[in-house]
């Protein structure tokens, strides 16, 4: 049987024109990741404001972030979205710029795309200032918790994603540059 891609995912950096494409793979992702019992009205509504074209337009324009898109052949599989600000996610940890979100469109998920993805995000945020990164992943994924973890993270401990008074608790995971 041969294999469905014939052809290596290409990173590149992303910019204002990408914000539609990845805004229906950001809800994508996010409604497969968090929505585990269905659909409901906040879980709609936090997928359409959060992850709309608008809002990665603005983000995408933003000087202090960097989105690293993976594609093939013209198509999106796949994003990571950086801070390039040194902030730290609680007192106890180092100072260190934020992986944001990296997300795969599931069909693509374990061919590479992430750890790709991840990697090009470290380099990029590698520097004698900033030796730390630091992510927040939903607890309940145990998928992403794991790869983390076997690219180098450690948790360092919780936060809570919060929206329409529910609170998800996320790991704190940093890994020194």
């Amino acid at each position: 049987m041969e294999p469905a891609h014939t052809t290596k995912p290409v990173l590149r950096i992303g910019a204002p024109g990408d914000a539609l494409s990845v805004a229906a793979l950001a809800i994508q992702v996010f409604l497969d990741t968090y929505a585990t019992d269905g659909i409901r009205s906040d879980l709609a509504r936090e997928a359409f404001n959060e992850y709309s074209s608008l809002r990665f337009e603005e983000r995408l324009t933003d000087p202090t972030r960097l989105f690293i898109l993976a594609e093939r052949e013209g198509h999106l599989l796949g994003f990571a979205e950086l801070s390039l600000v040194h902030t730290r996610p609680n007192d106890q940890t180092p100072e260190g710029k934020e992986l944001i979100r990296l997300y795969v469109q599931p069909a693509f998920q374990r061919e590479g795309i992430g750890s790709a993805l991840l990697r090009s995000a470290e380099l990029k945020c590698a520097s004698p200032q900033a030796q730390t990164l630091w992510l927040t992943a939903w607890a309940g994924n145990q998928r992403a918790l794991s790869f983390y973890r076997a690219c180098g993270y450690h948790d360092v401990g919780s936060t809570s994603y919060v929206f329409e008074g529910n609170a998800y608790e996320n790991r704190i995971l940093v890994k020194q540059l």
